[in-house]
């Protein structure tokens, strides 16, 4: 108590002009205070060597379909330096002719300015590129520049993108044609191919599905393909993180009044499934030279159809490799069907082949089997029989297999097969199921003299030919 008397003595006894004085300079100090609070990193440095980093030097577009527009890219901004910047102007060098469009903190525009940055903090610029057509039928280089100017410097990013004319087609129904291999075909909806007409497409030609897109085929498909120059089918994106994605377009079905319809040395890729046959009663669908992958379902199922499969590869499906369902007739030879390091969780064997169609009133439906010099396998443990067939006596013939059952032990042993040993491919971790050289398939097939080369146009032994789609070569 006698303490706080004192201090109150000693405010009282404090002289006015000294209590005038610190008025007049409280506002002065209250300013500085204020000045000596703020933060380094909202002070805005004008030197010239406070740089702008960026998460690329470059912004690259894989080819890009003519007037259909690019997905978005992001470029990271970053101001490392502990104060801010004003970054003074964010423009394209191209201007107003630039393919590119800019978005800068959600604004659409070609050029912004006097965008602050604190320091150690950072902001994405938006990129997407719309190319004009052209006449142009091979992929062309558009190239542009994002500038950034801040306090009297200048640095750059530079944005790639390669241009391709295509023809594109949209919801239609077409009668007889052909698609030739000059430019990429996009398809951007269902497409019918007309009951009696026939739909060629030639050898080198690529086909990009876009999303929900399917080519539905009520007359003849026929894909002219070589082991040279394939016929690809793919998904419409061309980002790398989308060259395995499965489920980008719906595939290809051959519906009920299809018959005869050849699709040979094609990849069929990115589906749904890769290809749906349902014709029963018509000529039989050829698959030859073929590989089907990435499929979120089936990488090829029939429905009571004639479907015949040779030299040809299907890996990595969400369900049935190869299915043939509800009877038909079915041949397989030299044909590899696999699962490795799948990320799809599929529960069902990689070949099923029934009499009946699960859940409806198809059964007891006539069916043939014929499975030769092939492989059926995979690296799950989870199913350690990758082979239906119901019923068993649906098998005309099965030799020279290399197949991964338990179930199916006394129906396959003997007759050249092998059962549940591993084929020993050279890299299926990298989609490569070609045969190492110590693979026990080497060697293990039966001579078909109506087929001579594989699935790359390597001529087969003539004596000891290897199993599935590939013909062991030396490296």
């Amino acid at each position: 108590m006698k303490h706080w008397q004192e201090l109150n003595k000693i405010a009282i006894n404090i002289k006015k002009p000294a209590l005038k004085y610190l008025l007049a300079i409280l506002p002065l100090l209250l300013l500085l205070s204020v000045f000596g609070c703020e933060p380094k990193e909202e002070i805005i440095t004008t030197d010239p060597s406070a740089m702008l980093s960026f998460s690329a030097d470059t912004v690259l577009f894989d080819t890009v379909f003519v007037s259909r527009g690019s997905v978005t890219k992001r470029l990271k901004v970053y101001n490392r330096n502990e104060k801010a910047v004003r970054i003074s102007e964010i423009n394209l060098a191209g201007a107003g002719a630039s393919p590119y469009q800019l978005t800068i903190n959600g604004v659409q525009s070609p050029l912004a300015n006097n965008v602050e940055l604190r320091g150690g903090d950072s902001l994405y610029v938006l990129v997407k590129v719309n190319i004009n057509p052209s006449d142009q039928n091979q992929p062309f280089l558009a190239a542009d520049s994002i500038l950034f100017s801040t306090n009297g410097r200048q640095q750059n990013v530079k944005l790639v993108a390669y241009g391709q004319n295509a023809y594109f087609h949209r919801k239609s129904s077409i009668g007889t044609e052909t698609w030739p291999s000059d430019k990429p075909h996009v398809l951007l909806d269902s497409v019918l191919v007309r009951e009696g007409a026939i739909l060629t497409i030639e050898k080198g030609a690529r086909v990009f599905g876009y999303n929900k897109s399917v080519l539905l085929v009520a007359g003849q498909l026929q894909v002219q393909g070589t082991p040279q120059e394939r016929v690809s089918f793919s998904g419409y994106r061309r980002e790398e993180d989308y060259r395995t994605a499965p489920g980008q377009w719906e595939g290809i079905r051959l519906l009920a009044t299809s018959s005869g319809s050849s699709i040979k040395y094609a990849d069929i890729k990115n589906t749904l499934y890769g290809m749906r046959v349902g014709n029963p009663g018509k000529a039989a669908t050829l698959v030859e030279g073929c590989v089907v992958a990435h499929a979120f379902w089936d990488g090829i199922v029939a429905f009571t159809s004639d479907v015949k499969v040779t030299n040809s590869l299907i890996y990595n499906c969400g369900q049935y490799g190869f299915g043939g369902l509800g009877g038909g007739n079915y041949e397989l030879m030299y044909t590899t069907i696999a699962s490795y390091q799948n990320p799809l969780l599929r529960e069902t064997p990689l070949l099923v082949i029934t009499d009946f169609i699960p859940e409806s009133d198809i059964k007891d439906r006539p069916t043939t089997l014929r499975l030769v010099n092939s492989i059926i396998y995979s690296d799950g443990f989870s199913i350690a029989d990758e082979v239906l067939i119901e019923p068993m006596s649906a098998v005309v013939e099965a030799s020279n297999n290399l197949l991964r059952t338990e179930s199916y032990k006394a129906l396959f042993q003997g007759n050249g097969n092998i059962l549940n040993t591993a084929p020993k491919f050279k890299a299926p971790a990298k989609y490569d199921f070609r045969l190492d050289t110590l693979s026990p398939a080497s060697g293990a097939a039966k001579i078909l003299p109506a087929i001579l080369k594989d699935l790359k146009g390597v001529t087969r032994s003539s004596t000891k030919p290897d199993a599935g789609a590939y013909e062991r070569s030396i490296d």
